[in-house]
């Protein structure tokens, strides 16, 4: 019995042995370069794909999804732009996991999960920027895409940008938040209107104890308490969430892009004129 298993044994590694062999002898002919090659023309003709449908969507974006428009703040822009494509073909055009975890499918954003929330692939903002502004090279779909920036995106980026901006001010009191938002949803003791606690968030009189010594500080700029309470709690939402999965630095530096490209103006006077 011991000689017959050992001859099975001896047969099946010489199996794999010969796979091995196979295997190299097909990396190092012209077959495998033939493979090779035909990888990486997939692979350019797939990105090509993505940066022509990038341009075509921000060209066609205001007569995307029409009955997004009832969505509020950044919701409607994501609402418009999965009619173009979903999570799951994302993924495919840019070869990542957009999620490391949640509740998101790939699909649709699961925006009500009080126990999980998702965790973006740190990749995934990065990729981004490599690809949504075409028009930094392209005169002409810069000139055709400004007034579009204007009409339909530009309030929102500003939100994001204030509310972060605001955030960022305080290091200390940013992470103290996105630590206790973790907690809270590990405990699955996330409250439905825990965010509405911001809600008044960029109002000057903002604090988080009433005891002055003991208040956090932020930075403020007359005007920004004028943005809709509910858009505010959204976005800080937002950003403790990405806080949280350490993908705030990559998503607030593609903002910072879209603004300097569509928004110079706007960018320059946030960052040259605040107040404490």
């Amino acid at each position: 019995m011991l000689i017959q298993n050992g001859k099975i044994y001896l047969q099946r590694l010489l199996t794999k042995l010969s796979k091995v062999s196979l295997l190299l002898l097909f990396a190092c002919s012209g077959l495998g370069q033939k493979f090779n090659s035909l990888f990486v023309d997939r692979a350019i003709e797939r990105e090509n794909k993505f940066k022509e449908l990038v341009e075509s969507t921000w060209i066609q974006f205001p007569k995307l999804g029409l009955y997004c428009e009832k969505e509020v703040s950044y919701h409607k822009i994501f609402c418009k732009l999965q009619t173009v494509l979903s999570f799951r073909k994302l993924s495919e055009y840019l070869g990542i996991q957009i999620f490391e975890s949640g509740p998101h499918t790939k699909y649709y954003l699961e925006l009500n999960s009080t126990s999980e929330f998702g965790h973006y692939n740190p990749e995934f903002p990065a990729k981004l920027r490599e690809y949504l502004l075409p028009a930094k090279t392209n005169t002409a779909l810069y000139t055709l895409t400004l007034p579009i920036y204007e009409r339909l995106i530009r309030n929102t980026a500003r939100e994001f940008f204030i509310v972060y901006q605001k955030l960022d001010s305080n290091s200390k009191f940013f992470r103290k938040e996105a630590d206790r938002y973790i907690l809270l949803v590990e405990e699955n003791r996330l409250d439905p209107y825990y965010l509405d606690r911001f809600i008044l968030f960029l109002y000057p009189a903002f604090t988080d104890n009433e005891d002055p010594e003991e208040s956090s500080r932020f930075v403020y700029k007359k005007g920004d308490e004028t943005i809709d309470a509910q858009v505010v709690k959204e976005l800080v939402g937002f950003w403790i969430r990405r806080k949280a999965d350490g993908t705030d630095t990559e998503f607030v530096l593609g903002l910072v892009d879209l603004l300097k490209l569509y928004d110079p103006e706007f960018y320059q006077n946030r960052i040259t004129n605040q107040s404490n």
